[in-house]
C-alpha cells in the first residue's frame, strides 16, 4: 500500500497498515521532536550525534509499539516479596556479627586475629561453593566427598583450634561437617547427586556470607589450603 511519511512527507510504499515513517532516521527525528530536542541540522534527516546518550538509545526503539507498552517502561520498580530475603534479614537481625567483623579488633586481640582471619577466608570460600552447588541440577558425588573433606581438614587445622572461645561460626562448621557426613554416607562413590539446601539453611549461609565479607575477600577455591 501507498502511504506517506508523518515526518518528512514523503510517498512510500508500506508493507503494514500501521508503518508510519518512510525510514529509521526519520523515526528518530520524530522521537526527537516529540520530546522537545532541537538538531542543529534537522533539514537534512541526519543525527549530530551530540545527544543525550540515553535520548539515542531511546531514539532507536519501535515508535510504532502500542502506547500502553510505552507506558509501561515508565511505571516505577515494584517490590517482589520473597521468603529467602526476609529469613537472610532475620538471619542479621538475631545476632550483631556484622558488627563485630567490621570492627574486630574491639572484640579479638592481636593473637586471635591471625587464625579468625585464616579461618574466615577459607569458610567464606567453602560457603560459597556451597551455595553455587546447590543451584546446579546435579553434581558428581566425589565433588561433595572434596568439599566435606575440605570442612573437616579446615576444622582439624591448628588455626582452627586456636580460634578465641566467642567466634561465632564454630557451631555452623560442625553442623556442615555432620550433615555433609550423612550425605557422603549414602551415595555411591560414582554417580551424581541433586544437592539441596533447606530455605532456612541457604538463608543462614547468605546471613553468614554477608557477615564475612566485612573483614575477609572472595577467594578461589584452588587458591587455598584448607589443613
Amino acid at each position: 500500500m501507498t502511504t506517506t511519511c508523518q515526518y518528512c512527507g514523503t510517498p512510500m510504499q508500506a508493507l503494514r497498515s500501521t508503518r508510519k515513517y518512510c525510514s529509521d532516521t526519520c523515526k528518530q527525528l520524530a522521537f526527537y521532536k516529540r520530546n522537545g530536542l532541537a538538531l542543529a541540522d534537522a533539514e537534512t534527516n541526519t543525527l549530530t550525534g551530540n545527544e543525550p546518550a540515553v535520548l539515542q538509545a531511546e531514539a532507536k526503539t519501535d515508535v510504532d509499539e502500542p502506547d500502553y507498552m510505552i507506558r509501561q517502561q515508565d511505571q516505577p520498580y515494584q517490590q517482589v516479596y520473597s521468603r529467602l530475603l526476609v529469613a537472610v534479614q532475620e538471619c542479621l537481625d538475631s545476632n550483631n556479627y556484622t558488627f563485630v567483623f567490621e570492627n574486630p579488633d574491639q572484640y579479638w586481640g592481636t593473637y586471635a586475629m591471625q587464625p579468625v582471619k585464616w579461618v574466615s577466608l577459607r569458610l567464606r570460600c567453602l560457603l560459597e561453593n556451597m551455595l553455587r552447588l546447590s543451584n546446579m541440577p546435579s553434581i558428581p558425588n566425589e565433588i561433595l566427598v572434596l568439599l566435606r573433606d575440605s570442612f573437616a581438614d579446615m576444622a582439624a587445622a591448628p588455626p582452627y583450634r586456636q580460634l578465641p572461645a566467642d567466634y561465632p561460626y564454630t557451631a555452623l562448621v560442625k553442623d556442615i561437617i555432620h550433615n555433609l557426613d550423612r550425605i557422603v554416607h549414602n551415595v555411591k562413590p560414582k554417580g551424581d547427586t541433586r544437592f539441596r539446601l533447606t530455605l532456612n539453611r541457604k538463608a543462614s549461609l547468605i546471613a553468614c556470607l554477608f557477615t564475612l565479607a566485612a573483614m575477609v575477600p572472595l577467594v578461589k577455591f584452588r587458591a587455598l589450603s584448607f589443613s
